[in-house]
């Protein structure tokens, strides 16, 4: 495994930005533009077919932000539960990946993909998202790396998994600057279980996280307070004053306990 170094105050930045997009669908696209950024454009894409806002994009001279936010909705919490896998269209053997998420990044692929090709020949492209907002970055960072458009810095927090083995073979080959921030005590990134039966056709479904995992715990007493982007702003602050707070052997533990299965 590779090791990267840890830009705390850009992921504390970053957190700061997401929680920006939470504030634009609160508030029917308005926002707070983070300060010496200027608005790119804005992200909205489909999830089950309705048309949301999902973040937004905003530049300085020297980088890019593409930013997403999470689950808030109805529509999004059933596309969250679509964990069937569809194969990733844009890459040969690109490995397979969580349906749900992938049909909300293909309703809003090809702007975010025209953005990138015309900003990355003179900027840095960060790629940032909180929860379902971690595993669209993902999806982004893989095609946009994969594809050879450029080298995108993804930084997730709380991201659930995205695909199979494959898909996450390719994606920590290809996807040089990932950094994926987890709380021990959220459950999300521990989901969906490695091993999903599909019941009618008698086969089972794999996922698997990708690499560089940034650990923090705060046990906020319950899954919903453990996932909130709040913790994960402070636990951020709370590494960036201490590095040797960051449990990551832990999290290594926990990755490779058995999980139980879940049958759809």
């Amino acid at each position: 495994m590779k090791f990267l170094s840890v830009d705390y105050d850009k992921a504390l930045e970053l957190l700061l930005c997401i929680e920006q997009a939470y504030a634009q669908f609160d508030n029917d696209g308005k926002f707070m533009i983070p300060a010496s950024y200027s608005l790119v454009d804005t992200i909205k894409a489909c999830a089950i077919g309705q048309l949301e806002w999902f973040g937004y994009i905003i530049e300085n001279d020297e980088s890019v932000i593409i930013v997403f936010r999470g689950t808030k909705s109805d529509l999004d919490w059933l596309a969250d539960l679509k964990i069937d896998q569809d194969l990733f269209p844009y890459v040969m053997n690109g490995g397979s990946v969580h349906s749900g998420f992938l049909s909300i990044y293909q309703s809003c692929r090809e702007m975010l993909l025209a953005i990138v090709k015309e900003k990355a020949l003179s900027k840095k492209i960060f790629i940032t998202g909180h929860s379902l907002g971690g595993s669209l970055a993902t999806l982004l960072g893989y095609e946009i790396a994969m594809t050879g458009i450029c080298n995108p810095n993804v930084y997730s927090f709380g991201s659930p998994k995205v695909g199979n083995i494959k898909f996450k073979e390719n994606y920590d080959e290809n996807v040089r600057h990932s950094l994926r921030f987890v709380n021990l005590y959220d459950m999300v990134p521990l989901s969906p279980p490695f091993k999903v039966e599909v019941k009618p056709l008698n086969i089972y479904l794999e996922y698997v996280q990708v690499q560089h995992p940034i650990t923090f715990s705060l046990n906020k007493g319950s899954i919903k307070n453990s996932h909130h982007l709040s913790t994960y702003i402070e636990g951020v602050k709370k590494m960036q004053l201490d590095y040797d707070y960051t449990p990551t052997f832990t999290y290594k533990l926990r990755e490779t306990e058995p999980e139980e299965e879940e049958v759809i």
